[in-house]
């Protein structure tokens, strides 16, 4: 299993970064964990065709998480698709994404594809689906208005995402955990209630515990390389800052 960061910068853009959003590659499934600005360009860089696309998970309904479903969906349509595309999101977000789909009039559209929206409760540990050894479970994250991260299992290894979030005891208390993919919106402010920086991510969670740190949500010109200098080298050797269609193996 892969998991590739489509995108790696925080809402504030990038000048050389898309907006943060992930693609799960296992077996011949592909599944997006939001959709950022340019999903048709990097599935094209990535020779992935859209048939493969077999669900859209959303961790929430900030624009910057969203505002490319309207151009995959429209890629699909003229990609001539054909299997149902499974769109999961929080019961909490469910009138914003039918509203967004009524607003793009896809209803009218000579699709051949069923737009399938399935719900789940952001207030709880909920598991999404279990098939073909990969389990995705969703919890809920810190952040402003409802939103999850993702805990994804598959041959023993723990992968978790954190969403948008601030500092969470929930994915603290996991263990042990082979991949964390943590936002870090800032180096070192902690000031936020609604995101992380990275030397907060690297003080509050039990590192001893978790193989890997991949650090998204970026920000451009923040001092992330002096937070991790003056880290210890063992966790220095940890930690990844992403780059977008960096690929981890699982």
């Amino acid at each position: 299993m892969n998991i590739i960061c489509m995108g790696t910068a925080s809402a504030a853009g990038s000048a050389d970064r898309d907006n943060t959003y992930l693609l799960v590659q296992h077996e011949e499934d592909c599944i997006l964990i939001d959709v950022g600005g340019n999903p048709l360009g990097k599935l094209k860089k990535l020779r992935i065709p859209l048939n493969r696309i077999s669900e859209v998970v959303f961790t929430h309904f900030h624009i910057d998480h969203i505002y490319g479903l309207p151009s995959l969906l429209w890629g699909m349509w003229i990609a001539g698709r054909e299997d149902a595309l499974t769109i999961r999101c929080s019961k909490s977000n469910e009138a914003q994404l039918r509203s967004l789909l009524h607003s793009y009039q896809t209803a009218s559209w000579p699709i051949r594809f069923d737009i399938r929206i399935a719900l789940f409760d952001d207030g709880a540990v909920t598991q999404l689906f279990d098939r073909n050894g990969l389990t995705m479970t969703a919890f809920p994250s810190l952040h402003a208005g409802p939103t999850v991260g993702l805990k994804l299992v598959h041959d023993g290894k723990v992968t978790i995402y954190s969403a948008d979030t601030r500092p969470n005891e929930w994915i603290r208390e996991q263990s042990p955990v082979h991949t964390l993919i943590h936002e870090a919106t800032t180096a070192a402010d902690s000031s936020s209630q609604a995101h992380s920086s990275l030397d907060a991510v690297l003080r509050y969670y039990p590192v001893e515990r978790i193989e890997r740190i991949v650090i998204v949500h970026l920000s451009d010109d923040e001092p992330y390389e002096a937070v991790l200098d003056s880290c210890p080298e063992q966790l220095r050797r940890k930690v990844t800052l992403a780059s977008d269609l960096m690929t981890i193996s699982l």
